[in-house]
């Protein structure tokens, strides 16, 4: 009989043998719907618990699709790679299949393949991986998109004028608002949408790449910082920073003060694709992580994780700026919420309480 490839591996993985693997490779959850299966974007979050519920497997193509930070598609090898690779652990790609031929129970004799091609598809992918560089779209596919102000956001106290900053735009036929993504120099490289129907919330969540004319405008969201087109002279006048999760709270914060310093990781994390990007453009004194609420008392054991993960991405970056964040031990918010969520003096109080990383050590 001709033995098959890896390719043929690949393909002949059951629904089964994928949650066998990916709850083996730290996924604390998972939603197996008719066509597809939602795990935690365990591909580039250590912590399953802390991700969100965006990474796809699609049961027709065999392939997984990460929705937020990664904002690409792979297959079972890579997803075993990022994952190592966030551990800092170093797999060759012959163990890769080995781990998918244990996990699963497949009979290895049935496959053919060399470590001389493990490790070639092993490089290669690394390779691409640290040379890969964000497209550039031309923003004239803003053009099939609406300019409308949402109410939705208006009621949130997000302002025209700072939708006209940030070209928030609308998708009527899809009811989607639209939010294109640009880089520091003003280049579109992305763009987002943000769903109001109910039911696509509930199966695909807030927030996906858009699609136009066939073509899925989505990039690696851990290669940028949303925002900084337009508040790069507040931070250079200032020489701070804030740090929010999501774009809206710089629509919010552009609203509420005259200099704006803010920007949005798009995520629960801060990297160091990021703080390049602030290094190469900046002269800061000060990074302030605004990240959304994930606790309901200081004290508890949520309290406290939330706290660690701050001081831990304060204390991995300490030698390159000064790092402080907001942590809100009087209640002031409520879970989930951003820190300007509840308007302009609370944000301002729990600015002015923010913890100073290098105060922490003396």
């Amino acid at each position: 009989m001709e033995k098959l490839d890896l390719y043929e591996l690949q393909k002949s993985l059951t629904t089964e043998n994928i949650i066998t693997l990916v709850t083996s490779l730290g996924a604390d959850r998972y939603d197996d719907k008719e066509n597809y299966i939602i795990f935690p974007t365990i591909c580039h979050n250590e912590n399953s618990e802390d991700a969100s519920m965006k990474l796809y497997y699609y049961k027709n193509t065999g392939l997984f699709t990460c929705y937020t930070d990664c904002g690409e598609s792979f297959n079972i090898y890579t997803l075993i790679e990022k994952v190592y690779a966030l551990q800092n652990r170093e797999i060759r790609f012959s163990e890769i299949v080995n781990l998918v031929l244990e996990k699963t129970g497949i009979d290895s004799s049935l496959y053919q393949f060399g470590e001389k091609r493990y490790k070639s598809t092993s490089d290669k992918y690394k390779k691409k991986n640290r040379q890969r560089e964000l497209e550039i779209f031309d923003d004239k596919v803003l053009g099939v998109f609406d300019k409308h102000y949402p109410v939705e956001w208006i009621a949130e106290g997000i302002s025209r004028e700072s939708m006209d900053k940030y070209n928030i735009l609308y998708s009527i036929s899809r009811n989607k608002i639209i939010i294109p993504h640009y880089n520091i120099s003003g280049q579109l490289i992305g763009i987002r949408g943000r769903s109001l129907n109910k039911r696509e919330i509930e199966e695909f969540g807030k927030y996906m790449p858009v699609e136009v004319e066939g073509k899925w405008y989505s990039f690696p969201l851990s290669q940028n910082l949303y925002g900084l087109n337009v508040s790069k002279e507040g931070i250079k006048k200032k020489k701070k920073i804030i740090l929010f999760e999501g774009e809206k709270s710089c629509l919010k914060y552009d609203r509420m003060f005259e200099d704006n310093i803010s920007c949005a990781v798009c995520g629960s994390a801060f990297n160091k694709n990021q703080l390049n990007i602030l290094l190469k453009n900046f002269e800061l004194d000060e990074i302030i992580i605004a990240f959304d609420k994930e606790f309901e008392r200081y004290n508890d054991e949520k309290g406290r994780e939330y706290f660690n993960k701050l001081e831990s991405i304060c204390r991995k970056y300490q030698n390159y700026c000064n790092f402080s964040f907001l942590f809100d031990k009087e209640n002031l918010l409520k879970l989930k919420d951003s820190p300007i969520d509840r308007g302009k003096n609370i944000f301002l109080q729990l600015y002015d309480q923010r913890i100073h990383f290098r105060s922490m050590l003396n």
